[in-house]
């Protein structure tokens, strides 16, 4: 499981079925979305991760922390119980997993089609290329709320539809719908934008003793 939902945010893992979702909101709004993510140069949140099955039960819920830069240069760090760490330093990718001590080092897809984690920290020339881009605009007591849906142009994405949610300029949700009707809710809180991350973060050593496999 812990598997199947990195391979939804960084491009690992292919599911072969088909659902239809519904888009949500009017077509056209890749302008603003563009706008919003090329504002933002480093991320700096925590999150709160929620996955459901295709009919709406709860199937696991993760919490943790997310550095992100442009370009190309992320840190996604879930908590114990499911403790796991991804790092990418816009070009290999490595994925720790301390309970089977084991590292798996792999090159960063930095396909914008199939890297839902491109969206944050990647170039963004084929944004309108790589989805059909829907706006929808919720004004809540807290003020208002911009919801994208994107849905993938590709025959071969790993996934039917990905969500994002701004209040002004800071991503509050990501939403995942993977192609066998799974859903997961990503719910972003403290969140600091444009501010320093140290540099550090975005790179890994394994530690002495684990296993190393390698993907090419």
């Amino acid at each position: 499981m812990k598997k199947l939902l990195f391979g939804l945010l960084f491009g690992s893992y292919g599911l072969l079925a088909s659902v239809q979702l519904y888009a949500g909101g009017l077509p056209g709004g890749g302008s603003e979305l563009r706008q919003l993510l090329t504002n933002l140069n480093t991320l700096n949140t925590s999150f709160q991760q929620t996955v459901y099955s295709s009919d709406g039960t709860v199937v696991q819920q993760t919490s943790g922390q997310l550095h992100a830069a442009r370009p190309g240069k992320v840190r996604w760090q879930t908590e114990p119980p499911m403790e796991q760490l991804l790092v990418s330093n816009g070009e290999t990718l490595w994925i720790y997993d301390p309970d089977l001590e084991q590292v798996t080092i792999k090159p960063f897809n930095q396909d914008l089609s199939k890297t839902p984690a491109i969206l944050f920290i990647g170039n963004l020339d084929t944004l309108e290329q790589s989805y059909t881009i829907y706006i929808e605009k919720v004004y809540i007591e807290q003020g208002e709320v911009v919801k994208f849906s994107l849905i993938p142009l590709a025959d071969d994405s790993l996934y039917e539809k990905v969500a994002l949610s701004f209040s002004g300029e800071i991503p509050t949700v990501m939403a995942l719908w993977d192609s066998l009707g799974q859903k997961t809710d990503i719910n972003f809180s403290n969140t600091t934008l444009n501010e320093p991350i140290d540099p550090a973060l975005f790179s890994f050593e394994p530690p002495e003793g684990v296993d190393i496999l390698r993907d090419e």
